[in-house]
């Protein structure tokens, strides 16, 4: 993830700017999520635990070992939502992979083989793209690593026909789970599509509605990102997925709470991921250093005397509560207070509250 000015004035020029409504994404992220056992999803455990009931064990185990139990392969693949063919469904979905038995296992490698800018860009887009020069290059300079990323042995070790093989016969085992929800899912990212593109036909920059979406990420002026490409989630939800296909950065954003249908009664998913990020001491110092400037990671593990690990999900619940921005990438990611922190908390804390309120008590009377 990358920062730099693109508003009004900026010296970078604004990518083109397409937000897509992608059932195959969203039913890639819906895997990632039953996969993933450790997160935390708004959409609460109990219901979590209740769709994984749904799905027979040998199935989960499969699905984890195609995945290492983080998700993370899965919510990867969901980057290939933003180049299928119209619809970008389920049934494009097979047709890409059944296609190019090789496709998902390029892609996973090409992701986890992008350490801190190496290898080249251009390098990881010709292998995804089949080019076999490219991938026996990136084979060799991986092989070369005294220390590869945890992910990569597993797949050299995997025929990349067989993974193919095995991806698809996965995702087809959680179809019956996915049509069950697809509906519940795919209505509200419906919803928040419109939205954004309503946004941008009326006249709103780039940067203004990739930062409403994703609740404070900005965008960057490297010159090779020519597309942004919003994929709004309802699974995924509080968290932003950042990853690349092509020219384009591929944005896994929230869908918006209005799009949701919540009871009445119910303090908004907003609400509660502000209280949380307020009712904890590291955080709060990290706020109080953030009114200093921006901070990097390893300044945020150093004033927090923490794992990197740690001060990393502070951040991160500091941005899904709207208090916080994040740009930059790996280790040049940075961190800043958004300018509006006041207004986000008065007007979450309005919004329950307002509705609830009873008049005010006259004061007894004396004498």
């Amino acid at each position: 993830m990358r920062v730099k000015d693109l508003r009004p004035g900026g010296s970078a020029l604004t990518p083109t700017l397409t937000v897509r409504a992608s059932a195959a994404a969203e039913l890639l992220r819906l895997i990632g999520v039953l996969v993933d056992e450790s997160g935390e999803y708004d959409v609460g455990v109990q219901r979590l635990a209740d769709l994984r009931g749904q799905l027979p064990a040998q199935v989960l185990e499969e699905l984890r070992q195609l995945d290492g139990r983080s998700g993370l392969s899965f919510h990867v693949l969901s980057l290939l939502g933003a180049d299928l063919p119209d619809p970008a469904g389920v049934d494009e979905l097979h047709a890409a992979l059944e296609g190019d038995p090789e496709l998902g296992w390029r892609l996973l490698l090409a992701h986890h083989g992008h350490i801190d800018d190496q290898p080249e860009i251009e390098l990881l887009d010709a292998v995804v793209a089949g080019d076999p020069g490219a991938l026996a290059e990136l084979l060799q300079q991986l092989r070369a690593l005294p220390a590869p990323p945890e992910a990569i042995p597993a797949l050299l070790d995997t025929s990349p026909q067989e993974h193919g093989k095995h991806l698809v016969a996965a995702i087809r085992a959680v179809q019956p789970v996915w049509e069950r929800v697809a509906a519940e899912s795919m209505h509200a990212i419906g919803r928040d599509v419109q939205y954004r593109q309503a946004q941008l036909d009326a006249g709103r920059s780039v940067a203004e509605i990739v930062l409403a979406a994703t609740n404070g990420y900005e965008l960057s002026g490297d010159p090779t990102i020519r597309r942004i490409v919003l994929l709004p989630s309802y699974w995924i939800r509080p968290w932003l997925v950042v990853g690349r296909r092509g020219d384009a950065e591929v944005l896994t954003t929230v869908v918006a709470e209005e799009f949701l249908i919540l009871p009445p009664e119910a303090p908004s998913p907003a609400l509660l991921r502000l209280v949380k990020a307020l009712a904890d001491e590291n955080r709060l110092t990290l706020l109080r250093r953030l009114t200093s400037g921006p901070i990097s990671l390893t300044e945020a593990t150093a004033e927090l005397d923490v794992a990197k690990a740690t001060a990393h999900h502070h951040l991160a619940i500091l941005r899904q509560a709207g208090l916080v921005v994040i740009g930059g990438e790996g280790r040049g990611s940075r961190y800043a207070l958004r300018q509006d922190p006041p207004t986000v908390t008065a007007e979450a804390l309005a919004a329950y509250l307002g509705p609830h309120r009873t008049p005010t008590l006259d004061p007894p009377a004396t004498g």
